[in-house]
């Protein structure tokens, strides 16, 4: 099969949740309560002539996040319009898709977890999460020792539900394995018969990562193999955890699947980090997103983890977290769905992303290690929206202090991770700030828009960074990056002052300190 074909033909069934459409307006009741907050009831729950499944009447009752993302092949779109986001393609080429996705930060479906008493019998349906497979490759023979061992360590699954079932095995499975840090999960391909082996020009890349001896089999049998993992007790990577809990999962019975996430938007570009500001309103979410795209920074950033069948749905299994919801300071920020896969041999990971990636093909669409960018980025408060949150916080806060990065005078970890990551400008800090979360509201919520100004002189205008900050003795600490031109504008040896800039109104940032730059930043 070509592997670049967009929508991976793994010959199963949608999601067969079977889910109620009571009014029949294309959203299925469940989507309705807990994602779209629509009525399930009618067709047309605002009564103005266009259905609640309209593209754009969906979110009308709902605050969402819209965004157009380019991504590198493979996307299974079958699969990503589901409790958590909407998906269409807008746009595709032999190698990439061009997606229009809706985000739900505030949806709740991921907390209506049921239980099912009867999962021993499994639906036909569910047959292809349950079977075996290249690297979900569990055996009657794991099944009965995995059965034998979990009920040694009083996990009786006669006894549990699915959900208890889901929660008790996870827990156990990532406790019982070591992390081992190698990584050949994108790189190890499989032939027709299931074998795992490395196209030729990535045998260097994995024998590099190898270096401590160990046999490319033996590695493979620690990181893309689940009856191996459990044999050596030992796993990888996300990718490789995920490869570890799906087969040994199904082994005990419960139907498991392979989810591939990104975020919001590509760290490594300056410009999608400014969407985040620029394009969310609602200071929680912008904060999180902000957070986490600072955090990723010169990084190659996405998340493998696990679907479980529970309670008659797909819910998501963040290795032990059982309903992992897409807005999440730990988990990629805000993370949309790119592909879902039964085996993780099916995604075909070193024809697209491990050739890129391991072999600095960046001279395409994206021209940086993340195969993904977000090109448009808005969010929206709906017309009829009624699960926007309050956000609780302080009205104002006081810039005690304003420090460049270089201050000797600043916490000495500050000094060094400003210096690690190239950062220059200025550190603002605060006397007073309450606790973290007060600062990330404030932050969110105020205008982060600080200018300095000096007779003679043009200003410079810059702008707390939301994502960079440090809370230490009852003192916080944020950047406020200055950019090489406007340190080349920057009169050494001048006193500027600075000033909040306090467009939002309901949000003060105090304000006015003076600041004299003693020299230029030392090239290189």
């Amino acid at each position: 099969m070509n592997p670049f074909v967009f929508v991976i033909a793994l010959a199963l069934a949608p999601n067969v949740a079977g889910d109620l459409d009571s009014d029949r307006d294309g959203l299925s009741d469940f989507h309705e309560l807990y994602k779209h907050l629509t009525d399930p009831k009618k067709a047309d729950s605002d009564g103005d002539g266009t259905p609640d499944g309209d593209w754009l009447e969906r979110r009308e009752f709902a605050y969402t996040v819209r965004a157009v993302v380019q991504v590198l092949k493979p996307v299974t779109l079958e699969h990503l319009t589901d409790d958590h986001q909407d998906a269409r393609l807008l746009d595709e080429s032999d190698t990439h898709a061009e997606l229009e996705v809706i985000l739900y930060p505030f949806g709740t479906a991921h907390e209506q977890i049921a239980d099912d008493d009867g999962w021993r019998k499994p639906a036909r349906e569910l047959k292809p999460w349950l079977d075996p497979g290249p690297t979900s490759d569990w055996t009657p023979e794991l099944r009965k020792r995995i059965t034998a061992d979990l009920a040694q360590d009083g996990i009786d699954l006669a006894k549990l539900s699915d959900r208890e079932a889901a929660l008790q095995v996870s827990k156990w499975l990532m406790g019982l394995a070591q992390f081992h840090d190698g990584f050949t999960s994108f790189l190890t391909a499989f032939d027709e018969h299931g074998k795992p082996f490395v196209p030729d020009e990535l045998r260097g890349s994995v024998e590099a990562n190898m270096g401590r001896g160990v046999a490319l089999e033996e590695l493979w049998q620690r990181e893309v193999s689940a009856a191996g993992m459990y044999e050596h007790r030992t796993r990888g990577s996300c990718t490789s955890s995920a490869i570890y809990l799906s087969g040994c999962l199904r082994a005990a019975g419960i139907p498991t699947r392979t989810l591939l996430c990104i975020p919001l938007v590509d760290a490594n570009d300056e410009r999608e980090r400014k969407l985040v500001q620029l394009g969310l309103s609602h200071p929680r979410v912008r904060s999180i997103a902000a957070a986490a795209a600072a955090a990723g920074i010169g990084a190659w950033t996405s998340h493998t983890f696990n679907e479980v069948w529970v309670g008659g749905r797909w819910r998501r299994l963040n290795y032990t977290r059982l309903g992992q919801p897409i807005l999440d300071r730990e988990t990629l920020g805000l993370m949309i769905h790119i592909a879902t896969f039964r085996d993780w041999a099916d995604a075909r990971m070193p024809l697209t992303v491990g050739m890129r990636q391991k072999l600095n093909r960046y001279d395409d669409l994206f021209g940086g290690p993340n195969p993904y960018s977000t090109i448009a980025l808005r969010d929206q408060v709906g017309v009829h929206c009624v699960n926007l949150p309050a956000e609780k916080g302080r009205a104002s806060l006081q810039v005690d202090e304003l420090r460049w990065t270089d201050d000797k005078h600043l916490p000495g970890d500050i000094v060094e991770s400003c210096a690690q990551k190239g950062r220059f400008g200025l550190i603002a800090v605060f006397g007073n700030p309450g606790g973290s979360e007060e600062l990330i509201a404030f932050l969110g919520s105020a205008d982060p828009t600080v200018t300095l100004e000096a007779e003679g002189r043009a200003a410079i205008a810059t702008r707390l960074d939301v994502g960079c900050w440090w809370l230490k003795d009852d003192r916080a600490y944020v950047y406020l990056p200055i950019g090489p031109s406007e340190h080349e504008a920057l009169a050494p040896g001048v006193k500027y002052k600075a000033r909040a800039n306090n467009a939002n109104a309901g949000f003060t940032l105090k304000l006015e300190l003076d600041v004299t730059r003693p020299q230029r930043r030392p090239k290189g």
